[in-house]
Parts: C-alpha cells; sequence; structure tokens
C-alpha cells in the first residue's frame, strides 16, 4: 500500500523566524523603553548641573558686586578739623545743589567756572579746602557728587551743570586722580569746556587735538601715580600743556581725607600743598578765554 504524505493544515503551519520575533517584542520593547528613560535621565541631570552651575555663578556675581560696591562706598570722607570749608563766610558762599557743592564769590559776579571730579572712593566735600580757596579769587568752583564716590558713574553730570548754570561763560573741568581721566573724557565727548585740569591725573584718551588748555599738577612725593603712565600720557596732552610739580607734594594732600593707600610722606603740610595748588589753578583760569 502506498503511503501517503500527510497535508499540512493551518494550525500545524509556523513560521519560526515570525514566532521568534514575536517572543522578543517585548525585550526589545524594554530595551528601547530603557534607553529613553536612561536619555531622559542624563537630561534631568544635565539641566540640574546647568542649572546649579548658573546659580552659582549668579551668586558669586551678586557677591562680586556686592563687595565692590561695599569696597567703594567705605573710602575717604572729609576730615572733621576741615568741616569748616563747608560752610560760608564773608568770602564764599557755600550751597548744596543735588548733591553738588557750589563755592560762589561774594565780591564779584563769576563769569569763569571750575567744574572738579573726585578721586577714587574719596568723597567730594574732602576737596572743600581747594575748592572754597579757589572760588574766594572769583572763580565759581562745582565739587561734583559722584554714585559710590566713583567718577565714572558719572562722567557726563557736568553737562547739567553748566545748563543749570548760564551766567558762566567760560567753564573748566578737571579732577584728582581717577576723576582726572574722567575729566578727559569728558572734554573729548563735549564741545562746552574750554579747558581740563588734572590733578595727580593722566588721560587715557588723547586730547591733544581738542583745541583747549590743559594744566597738569603733580607732587614729587606722590607714590600712587602711575609715573610711567603719567610721562607717557604726554603724546595724548597738547604740546602747549602746562606741567607743575610741586615739591614735597603727595597724592593725598590734594585733598582733607587723610593718607590715601600706598600714597608716600609729603614734606610740606597739607595747607602748604593746596594754597600752592590753588594758586596754579587760579592762575590757569585767570587765562582761559
Amino acid at each position: 500500500m502506498k503511503k501517503r504524505k500527510a497535508k499540512s493544515t493551518s494550525e500545524d503551519q509556523y513560521d519560526t523566524f515570525s514566532i521568534t520575533m514575536e517572543l522578543e517584542k517585548p525585550l526589545l520593547y524594554n530595551e528601547g523603553d530603557n534607553l529613553d528613560k536612561k536619555k531622559q535621565i542624563k537630561k534631568e541631570a544635565d539641566s540640574k548641573k546647568l542649572k546649579k552651575g548658573i546659580m552659582t555663578l549668579l551668586v558669586v556675581i551678586v557677591l562680586f558686586v556686592a563687595g565692590f560696591f561695599i569696597w567703594l562706598s567705605n573710602g575717604y570722607k572729609l576730615e572733621s578739623n576741615s568741616l569748616s570749608y563747608l560752610e560760608s563766610d564773608s568770602d564764599v558762599k557755600v550751597t548744596i545743589k543735588d548733591k553738588n557743592i557750589y563755592f560762589t564769590p561774594n565780591s564779584i559776579n563769576a563769569v569763569k567756572g571750575f567744574i572738579f571730579y573726585p578721586g577714587e572712593r574719596v568723597d567730594v566735600s574732602s576737596y572743600a579746602k581747594l575748592g572754597k580757596k579757589i572760588a574766594s579769587y572769583g572763580y565759581e568752583v562745582v565739587l561734583v557728587d559722584m554714585p559710590f564716590d566713583y567718577s565714572s558713574f558719572g562722567k557726563d553730570k557736568a553737562t547739567e551743570i553748566i545748563k543749570n548754570n548760564d551766567n558762566i561763560e567760560n567753564w573748566v573741568i578737571g579732577g584728582d586722580s581717577l576723576g582726572g581721566s574722567v575729566a578727559c573724557k569728558y572734554a573729548l565727548n563735549n564741545k562746552n569746556v574750554d579747558g581740563v585740569i588734572l590733578i595727580s591725573s593722566y588721560p587715557t584718551d588723547n586730547i591733544s587735538d581738542l583745541g583747549i588748555e590743559v594744566l597738569s599738577i603733580s607732587g614729587s612725593k606722590d607714590d600712587v601715580i602711575d609715573y610711567n603712565k603719567l610721562i607717557n600720557s604726554k603724546d595724548k596732552l597738547p604740546t602747549d600743556t602746562n606741567y607743575v610739580e610741586i615739591e614735597g607734594a603727595n597724592h593725598s594732600q590734594f585733598g582733607s581725607y587723610g593718607l590715601y593707600s600706598g600714597d608716600g610722606e609729603a614734606l610740606i603740610s597739607e595747607d602748604e600743598q593746596i594754597d600752592m595748588s590753588a594758586k596754579k589753578i587760579v592762575n590757569f583760569l585767570y587765562n582761559i578765554q
């Protein structure tokens, strides 16, 4: 009897490859899910690190800025024995407008004015003795109050002063140390001043072609100023700049605030130094046209 080959039915037919794939599907899906989860976890971890880094940076910046302004605010103030220079007398009227200190001569209607920017971390009232001495010769003097006693933060304050005092025909701007450098920046960008006075200072910008008069005063015992920069800055000033070195004068005694950090010991008194400086400034103002 001839054997017959058995026929496969649909129930007996199996695709082994399909079965294997079906069996492995959950494993493949789980592996993909795990990979996505790992990526998500890493992404969240990276995001947390980034946020933490940004927060740390912000804290450092805030602390630095706060420290900087605290440092600025704890600078040099007018000594108590010089407070009388902020009071009016028979020669000079002293007034305060918008925190700026005005010294107005009583004996004459001033037509020339001197706008003064203070040194770094020095309260502008510390220059009251110098300002009052100059005003007594017949000139309007304005000591400009600066935010945090830092002239760079108020470099354009002279504009409002000039605008509000149209009785003054000729203005000269200047300052001590950083204040002098900032005054030069103002003169470079404004055509409303006729001269610049630098005290223990030098320009960081070239003002040699402005066509204005410049007076530079320094002290032989000044240990704060960078003498190399002072000498090299001559190329940035007019060739006819009037240079004056006061023998025995230091950096600090152009004001009345004590000894500036790192300064040398003066060989002359504060009164002598301010008196000589005032006379040089008065002569300069006299010749301003």
